[in-house]
């Protein structure tokens, strides 16, 4: 998909300057510009960037095509011809570039559709969770229990990458075990132990959670799959310390919520738990934590939200005799929930009907029925979710090799009336999550295939490649229906299929997944804000998360909009000049936006131009920074890689790129700092394409905020650039238009 951006960047430049002439002309019209400006470098002698183009001639473009995209990527970023040397004029690079485009097209075209090749494609932990939710209703951590995917080209999903050793087998078997458990229950159920950790970001512990109870605030809400109906119980993270008395001046009252329905209250803090513990230390925090220890509740098999929280003290933005420097303020002197942990069950009394095992036990055998009953059960049960789990039609052989595991599972004595029917379905659909079948999309040719021949994918391999594109997760019934009856493929169907999953909510993952990782939103969890340059948006400095890191909220405003653009059907082009974007009260006040109150993100038509687009989001612009500093090489690269397809070549060996300064000299700016850094040759070539893009966006310092003057050089910020047409430009706004 990343390859789909690139094309329309392509595409829109060729209709743009076919739109102006009545075509293109030929290569050999414009070899002059290849001769006068690329042989220099480029010759069988230099060979720059492995390229002789002198040995090349204007008929050879098509049959070279790996050569000439790689020119056309320098040319179409502005890499070539190197800025301070002889260029020419911007209108013969266009035509250039226009006819090269025009005779690749022409020679891809000739030569017929070039399939590529179909090999095997592991699921990743994300696809596997999906399809885990889909096929069984089971929700599960996949990071908990499969090992980290390999990624390529910024991808987790390329299939190239998504190797399987030993070890990966051995936790996949695991997982498939784990994952059987939770679908079908355990009514012997052994006592186990979960700890779920506080990580809603910086703050939470400060508003209300959503799906807690109304008038309540900070805490944290998980759903804990129950594996059997019996007695469970919650331990909560020590509140109360004698070393150091934090946050126990006001009384603060801790609920615990069994979905959503109260079962255990207490207090911790307030004027008779500070004097116990400034009286008798250590013997009185023992006291007050044991109030948050074994509290004991009953629950039956399956998901249920456990919520532990704080009733609403008190609606002041500060307990404190000083102003914060939160963003909003917020409530300081209070309590948090940092973690918990959920012990059980103790006494299982058997095994509840719960989602998952709606989804497996679409049939039962009675009583009387015996063995041959319930085996005819199991097998209607393993093949309709055998179908769903391999995407595509199974037979007997299929059937038969789960139902042979089902018979070991279910005991010596399945033949007669001695069987355990849930064990033997349990035992098969560990098989089913272990098979290769699962685990692994491929498509098998047919088998009247000649060496090296195309052929094309049926419905059934076209339906996992659309879900798998589309939902990162296996088909849904109705796609394989359609499949089966060989109706996928019509050109109408297929347009109908496309707009009812994009619709679907399990679309979102085209932003979470390909849309995230195109942009490499993950570098925002590197970028944590220097609490000495930015204490207002900092939380490093502060263990007991009480300042107001806003890259969560960042990230939050970024899928809001990208959803907005790739799931309502807009131009790629609103990707960089929407005028909307989703906002709540701690972006909007980095913003500088004022009138939007709350922790609720809604969509909020932007006045200034600054922050329209990709461009002017504060996840991209932290996340192309360092802790401490703008980066405009960083934010350049993001530029000329993410949005224009046209990476830099990576710094030479043994560059130094550090711009530290020396404390004993006055002040510079980062534009300085840069100048003094592309003395060096060796930089030149590329940072005197990359630094003016970035430039232009200075005036957002390293934390997304709009400023008009260095802090430190204290000066005016000079956000001008020079692209390498030599056209001067200057903002977002005239770098957007450019």
């Amino acid at each position: 998909m990343h390859r789909m951006f690139r094309a329309s960047a392509l595409a829109l430049a060729a209709a743009a300057l076919a739109a102006c002439s009545d075509g293109p002309e030929p290569v050999a019209q414009h070899w002059d510009v290849v001769e006068g400006y690329c042989f220099d470098c480029h010759n069988s002698i230099e060979q720059v960037g492995d390229l002789a183009l002198d040995a090349l001639s204007p008929e050879d473009v098509g049959q070279d095509a790996a050569t000439w995209e790689k020119v056309l990527r320098k040319l179409r970023g502005g890499l070539m011809p190197p800025p301070g040397g002889p260029r020419p004029a911007a209108e013969e690079l266009d035509a250039l570039v226009a006819s090269l485009e025009h005779r690749l097209g022409e020679a891809a075209d000739s030569a017929g559709p070039r399939p590529g090749r179909v090999g095997l494609h592991r699921l990743n932990r994300t696809e596997y969770a999906n399809a885990v939710r889909d096929l069984l209703g089971v929700r599960i951590d996949a990071a908990a229990l499969l090992p980290r995917d390999n990624s390529k080209d910024g991808y987790d999903n390329n299939a190239s990458a998504l190797t399987l050793s030993p070890t990966f087998l051995e936790q996949y078997v695991a997982a498939a075990r784990t994952v059987a458990m939770r679908a079908v229950g355990d009514p012997d159920a052994a006592p186990g132990s979960a700890t779920y950790v506080n990580d809603g970001g910086a703050g939470s512990y400060k508003r209300h959670i959503e799906g807690l109870p109304l008038g309540t605030r900070g805490g944290m809400a998980v759903i804990h799959d129950f594996p059997a109906d019996g007695e469970y119980l919650i331990n909560v993270a020590d509140m109360a310390a004698a070393l150091w008395v934090y946050d126990m001046e006001f009384e603060n009252t801790l609920l615990v919520t069994l979905d959503g329905r109260e079962i255990y209250r207490t207090t911790i803090g307030g004027e008779e738990d500070q004097r116990a513990i400034d009286q008798t230390g250590q013997p009185a925090v023992d006291r007050i934590n044991q109030r948050l220890k074994d509290i004991r509740f009953d629950a039956t098999a399956g998901p249920h939200q456990i919520g532990v929280t704080f009733l609403a003290r008190s609606f002041a933005e500060s307990d404190d005799r000083l102003d914060l420097m939160v963003p909003g303020g917020g409530q300081d002197r209070i309590l948090e929930v940092e973690s918990f942990e959920i012990q059980g069950p103790f006494a299982p009394t058997g095994v509840s009907d719960t989602p998952a095992r709606r989804r497996v036990f679409s049939c039962r055998p009675q009583a009387q029925g015996g063995a041959k009953q319930a085996e005819r059960c199991a097998a209607e049960i393993l093949s309709r979710l055998a179908r769903r789990a391999y995407r595509r039609p199974v037979g007997k052989d299929d059937v038969d090799r789960l139902l042979g595991i089902y018979r070991s599972g279910a005991g010596a004595g399945a033949d007669t009336e001695s069987f355990e029917f849930e064990a033997g379905v349990r035992k098969a659909l560990t098989a089913l999550l272990a098979s290769p079948e699962f685990l692994f999309r491929f498509a098998a040719p047919p088998e009247d295939l000649s060496p090296g021949a195309d052929y094309v994918l049926n419905d059934f391999e076209l339906a996992s490649r659309l879900s798998f594109f589309l939902w990162s997760s296996i088909p849904d019934d109705e796609l394989l229906d359609l499949a089966e009856q060989g109706r996928l493929s019509e050109p109408g169907v297929l347009d109908a299929q496309v707009r009812r999953m994009l619709a679907d909510e399990r679309a979102r993952v085209l932003v979470t997944d390909f849309a995230f990782q195109w942009l490499d939103i993950a570098m925002l969890d590197d970028v944590v804000p220097d609490p000495q340059i930015f204490p207002h948006a900092a939380s490093a400095g502060s263990p007991r998360g009480e300042q107001g890191d806003p890259r969560e909220a960042y990230e939050q405003e970024l899928s809001l909009f990208l959803a907005s653009i790739l799931l309502e059907d807009r131009s790629v082009l609103d990707l960089l000049d929407a005028r909307h974007t989703y906002l709540n009260e701690t972006v909007a006040l980095l913003y500088g936006i004022d009138g939007v109150r709350g922790d609720q993100f809604r969509r909020v038509e932007l006045e200034d131009s600054v922050r329209f687009g990709l461009l002017g989001k504060g996840a991209v612009l932290m996340a192309t920074s360092y802790p401490n500093r703008t980066a405009p090489v960083l934010r350049g690269k993001f530029i000329l890689e993410n949005l224009m397809g046209s990476p830099p070549s990576p710094p030479p060996p043994g560059v130094d790129t550090d711009l530290v300064e020396d404390l004993s000299e006055t002040p510079k700016t980062v534009r300085e700092r840069l100048e003094l850094h592309r003395k060096d040759p060796s930089c030149t070539a590329c940072h005197a394409i990359m630094d003016p893009l970035g430039l232009t966006l200075e005036n957002f310092n390293a934390i997304g905020e709009w400023r008009e003057r260095d802090r430190f050089a204290g000066i005016p910020i000079d956000a001008s650039g020079t692209l390498a047409g030599g056209e001067e430009i200057y903002g977002p706004d005239e770098l957007r238009d450019a």
